[in-house]
């Protein structure tokens, strides 16, 4: 038969190591949420890059569309008017690229950014796990040992001396 300090021993033993499987699983589960949201991130880096290309061919089929009309009646468009027009809708275009620009690399700065908050959150609850689960082993283990608490270990004498410097009053004396 075992002895029952042993045997708290062994299952402090344990409850520590399961919380530690437990803190690394749960600092895991933050690092997987990472994972997604920089996929995410990624995924909206694509989208903006096929809408800023959707746009740029919209906006040259528009300027195409009104050099076309413009020397279809007779109009130079190599000066003037129709060329003021034709640069002023290129320009709406670039404005509207810059703004879908903007839009893509901001959620794909946010996704990036909850995806770190997320593996952090991920590493504090695994570190807590652990810690709590170490905390309540050890717990478990001294009362289980018959432990108390008290005693002394001669550390409060020193610092409680009369003199109020740890016992060494007089080292600092002229």
């Amino acid at each position: 038969m075992s002895d029952p300090t042993t045997q708290s021993g062994a299952l402090s033993g344990l409850g520590i190591i399961s919380s530690l499987v437990s803190g690394m699983g749960e600092a895991d589960a933050g690092k997987q949420q990472q994972a997604g949201y920089d996929y995410n991130a990624q995924v909206d880096l694509n989208n903006m890059s096929n809408d800023m290309v959707a746009n740029e061919q919209k906006y040259s089929a528009l300027v195409g569309k009104q050099a076309t009309a413009y020397a279809a009646s007779g109009v130079d468009i190599t000066r003037g008017s129709p060329l003021l027009m034709m640069a002023a809708t290129a320009g709406r275009g670039g404005r509207q690229a810059e703004e879908i620009y903007q839009s893509g690399t901001e959620a794909s700065t946010l996704e990036e950014y909850y995806g770190k908050v997320a593996a952090w959150k991920g590493q504090v609850a695994g570190i807590g796990t652990f810690l709590s689960g170490m905390s309540k082993s050890v717990q478990g283990y001294l009362s289980a040992t018959g432990y108390t608490g008290g005693g002394s270990s001669g550390i409060d004498s020193t610092f409680n001396a009369s003199s109020g410097m740890g016992g060494m009053g007089t080292v600092f004396a002229p």
